[in-house]
This record gives structure tokens, C-alpha cells and sequence, in this order.
């Protein structure tokens, strides 16, 4: 129930400032209430007449209206007014048992001090101007007490609070007023610093979070760039891929062909030399020939074979594995240019193999590295080469075999044709032997028939 009291009028939707002096607000209206205005309120009549009842009566209910103040969310207005009341109490006190030439009341006047200490626990320190108003105020009631006694006085013997019991009670109220201000603020303080270690600490897991959010978008961003690389890179192949089908599809001379498709491949890799060699299995022998250059300065391999194994060719088409070199001896290969000839810094040996069947040989040479993304997209272009080459030789082969077949047809043909001309000879000369042997029997029967007349 207390702790209930005690937090009267706290809401988290109120400044950080004003949530730290709820409970210090609610604390002081309850100290005051209980341990000041009730108790003054009963003992006042006792031993002073009954119109000084007036003084902790007020007091007593300006602190039950700060607490109904404060449920009612007026903290703002709250906090001046209690700051006034302890203040207040003790300046009336003094103005109304001191008459003209009476010293003030010492205990009364010790209280009215550590009243004053009240405000820097319920204010914050960013109100200047209420602290300023409420320590004037302060200041004035108890220093102008010289000019204020002769305003109102009301007869009572004050022997009991100057003198008596009642004197040590109030002295003693002072002190312990004094002391649970400081221990109010040092209270304060301390939960001022708790929660600012408090935020300092949130602050730093923020500040951890927001790295680690951070980080991990810059993961992310990093993942998605190199996915967005890889498709760039998925992209530029399959657009080269179509370019060298494309080239395929709609060129019709072999040789041509293979100087486009040289060409066109050097100038897609932004390379500066190309070389395409075909496999020749036409004779007993496999070789290697030279069927399409680009920018060649290299004359060594123009019109000559190369078997297998020979050089880097022929080792390439052995093993059906690409080579690929970035230190290149000065006398292996040059690039021709207005400037003069240069060693390239890399060079590349394609196999173009379908169905692990080597067709034939892939050479680039550039003065920049090949990157392993336009080594992959070679190997898919060797396919399409290779297919393309086999393509060819099965088509040559089929027309090779259709061209015997035409030729084995015509000789079969003629075959016929002779063999029904010397049949009909045949016929002729049978038909002709039937006729003179009928020719012979009828004259055979003649002289048979002759014979007998002669006898």
C-alpha cells in the first residue's frame, strides 16, 4: 500500500526528469503529513489557541492535495507547491507567536531552514527558475523575519517550543529534515547514476546491436553484390554463347566460319590473339591443323600438321585439359601492334571436347589474366565449338558414304544395263539357234524324204 502511495501519478509517457521526482514528491507529502502536519495539527491546540490550528490544518491539506494532484497527473504543479508548504509552515509560526521586540522561535527558525533543503529534492536541476523562485521566497520569509513579526501575532505563551519539550521535538524535526534531504538527494543521485550507467550500458548494446546489424547488412549487401557479380557473369557468358550459336546458325562457308567464330571469341574476351586448330582424323595419322587465326604473328604453325603430343597443342589435346599460363616464355608467342611486338601475360589452351571427344584446340593470348569466369565460359563455348565440329564431320562423313552409295547405285545400274543387253544378246542368239535348227530339221527331213525316190 505504501509503495503504492509512494508512486502515485508515475507514467512511463512522462520526461525522464519528472518520472525521477515522483516518489520524492509523494515521500516528502507523506513525511510532512504524518510526522509534521498531523501531529502539529493535534498538539497546536493544546498549548496555543485554537486559531494557530489553521497552520498544520493548511499544511496537513496541501499535502493531500499534491498526492491527489499527483494521481491526477499534476506532477508539474505538484512538486512548487509541496517545495512552499514545510517552508511556509514554519515562516507562520514564527509570524504568529512572535510579537513586536520578540526574538524568532530558534527551533522553529532551525526547522524553517531544513525546510528550505525540500525543493532541491523535489525539483530537478534543470528548473532554475522555480529553484530560484522557491529559494527567494525561502530566503525572504527568513531573513525579513525583523520586518514580518509585527504583521500578525496572536497572544500564547511560547515557553513549551522556545523552552520546552516541544523545542528539542522541533530541533530534532530539523535535524532529521536536514538529513533525509541529503540522504534524498544522495538517493537521487545515486539512481540518477544507476540509471545513467543504466543507459550508458543500453546505449553500448545499442551501439553492439546496431554493429552487429551492421555487419551482418554488410554481409548481406556484400552476399548480394557477389550474387548480383555472379549473375553479371552468368549473363555476359550466356550472351557470348548465343553471339557464337548465332554465328554458327547463320554463316555458311566452313572457313569463314572458324575465322568469325576466332574473331568474334578474342574480341568477347577483350584478348588481343586467338588461334583455332581442328582435328584431322581423315588420314591413318590424327593431326592437328591450323583452321582459323586472329592477329597471328606466330607463321610456324600456318599449314603445317601438329600430332599429338607435339607442344602445347598437341599435349592439351592428349590430356583434354586446358592450360593456362600467366608467365609465358618471350619466344613463344608476340603481339603485333603499331608500337611494336610484346610478350602477352597470359595465354590460354582450350580442348573443344564433346561427349569427352576432343575436336580440336582453342589458343588466346591477351595482356591481361584470364578470370575464372571466362575460363568456364570457354569451356562451354569449346562444347559448342566442338559440337559443331563433330556436327561437320558426321555431316562430311554421311555425304562421303551418300556420294559412294550414288556411285555404287550408277555402277549397279550400268551392271544391269549391261547384263540386259547381253541377255537380249543372249535371247537374240538363242532365238537365232532355234531358227537355224529348225531350219536344219526341215531341211534334214526334205533330204530324208528325197532319199527314197532316189532308190
Amino acid at each position: 500500500m505504501l509503495n503504492r502511495i509512494i508512486n502515485i501519478g508515475y507514467s512511463d509517457e512522462l520526461p525522464t526528469y519528472l518520472k525521477n521526482r515522483v516518489q520524492p514528491t509523494n515521500t516528502v507529502a507523506l513525511l510532512l503529513l504524518f510526522a509534521v502536519g498531523i501531529p502539529f495539527l493535534v498538539l497546536t491546540p493544546m498549548y496555543f489557541p485554537l486559531q494557530m490550528a489553521l497552520v498544520p490544518l493548511s499544511g496537513s491539506l496541501s499535502c493531500i492535495g499534491v498526492l491527489l494532484g499527483n494521481y491526477f497527473g499534476g506532477i508539474r504543479y505538484t512538486r512548487p507547491m509541496i517545495s512552499l508548504v514545510g517552508v511556509t509552515t514554519g515562516i507562520l509560526y514564527n509570524l504568529f507567536l512572535c510579537g513586536p521586540g520578540d526574538d524568532p522561535i530558534p527551533s522553529v527558525y532551525v526547522v524553517t531552514i531544513a525546510f528550505s533543503l525540500v525543493p532541491f529534492v523535489t525539483m530537478d536541476a534543470r528548473e532554475k527558475g522555480f529553484l530560484i523562485f522557491i529559494s527567494i521566497f525561502s530566503f525572504a520569509g527568513i531573513v525579513g523575519f525583523p520586518l514580518t513579526r509585527s504583521w500578525f501575532t496572536i497572544e500564547a505563551d511560547t515557553t513549551i517550543i522556545r523552552e520546552g519539550w516541544m523545542a528539542y521535538v522541533t530541533t530534532a524535526l530539523s535535524v532529521i529534515t536536514a538529513i533525509g534531504c541529503m540522504v534524498g538527494l544522495i538517493e537521487i543521485n545515486k539512481k540518477a547514476e544507476l540509471k545513467m550507467i543504466k543507459a550508458n550500458q543500453d546505449a553500448e548494446d545499442r551501439h553492439q546491436k546496431l554493429l552487429l546489424e551492421q555487419e551482418e547488412n554488410n554481409l548481406k549487401t556484400q552476399e548480394l553484390e557477389l550474387a548480383q557479380a555472379e549473375e553479371r557473369k552468368r549473363q555476359w557468358a550466356a550472351e557470348g554463347i548465343a553471339q557464337i550459336s548465332e554465328i554458327v546458325r547463320h554463316t555458311g562457308s566452313e572457313d569463314n566460319l572458324f575465322d568469325q567464330l576466332v574473331s568474334t571469341t578474342v574480341k568477347y574476351l577483350n584478348a588481343n590473339q586467338g588461334g583455332l586448330f581442328v582435328v584431322d582424323r581423315s588420314k591413318e595419322a590424327v593431326s592437328i591443323q591450323l583452321a582459323a587465326c586472329y592477329a597471328y604473328e606466330r607463321k610456324k604453325y600456318i599449314n603445317k600438321s601438329i600430332f599429338p603430343g607435339e607442344v602445347l597443342i598437341g599435349q592439351t589435346y592428349l590430356e583434354a585439359e586446358y592450360l593456362h599460363f600467366t608467365e609465358i616464355p618471350e619466344d613463344y608467342v608476340k603481339i603485333t601492334s603499331g608500337l611494336g611486338k610484346a610478350t602477352p601475360t597470359a595465354l590460354v589452351i582450350m580442348p573443344l571436347k564433346v561427349n569427352e571427344e576432343v575436336e580440336g584446340v582453342l589458343e588466346l593470348a591477351s595482356f591481361k589474366p584470364f578470370e575464372d569466369h571466362e575460363i568456364t565460359f570457354l569451356e562451354r563455348l569449346g562444347e559448342v565449338m566442338a559440337a559443331y565440329i563433330q556436327n561437320q564431320r558426321v555431316m562430311q562423313q554421311t555425304h562421303y558414304l551418300l556420294e559412294q552409295a550414288q556411285e555404287q547405285g550408277e555402277e549397279m545400274r550400268a551392271q544391269e544395263e549391261e547384263m540386259r543387253q547381253n541377255m537380249e544378246e543372249l535371247q537374240a542368239t538363242q532365238e537365232e539357234m532355234h531358227r537355224k535348227e529348225r531350219e536344219y530339221q526341215i531341211k534334214i527331213k526334205q533330204l530324208e524324204q528325197k532319199l527314197p525316190e532316189n532308190s
